[in-house]
């Protein structure tokens, strides 16, 4: 079997290290559970994919309406403009 790995060095050890430690004290403090580095790594992970994944709902949302805002405020502007040329 094949693995891949990847190797930390310095500052990125030093942060993934804190990240961790942050990980695994937040996890203490909400469920008493007590994870080792891999379980904390999975869970950090978890909560990226899963903010990534509620980005990518908000944009396709902001991309629908983006167009939909635009045609109502030109309606509306339009609305005005017509609206003033028969007075």
């Amino acid at each position: 079997m094949i693995e891949n790995g990847l190797i930390l060095t310095g500052s990125e050890a030093e942060l993934l290290s804190r990240a961790l430690s942050e990980v695994k004290t937040k996890a203490f403090e909400e469920s008493e559970v007590n994870l080792d580095d891999t379980q904390a790594l999975d869970t950090l992970v978890a909560c990226f994919k899963t903010a990534a994944k509620e980005g990518q709902e908000k944009e396709r949302c902001h991309s629908y309406l983006s167009p939909l805002r635009k045609r109502l405020v030109l309606g509306t502007l339009l609305d005005r403009a017509s609206g003033a040329d028969r007075r």
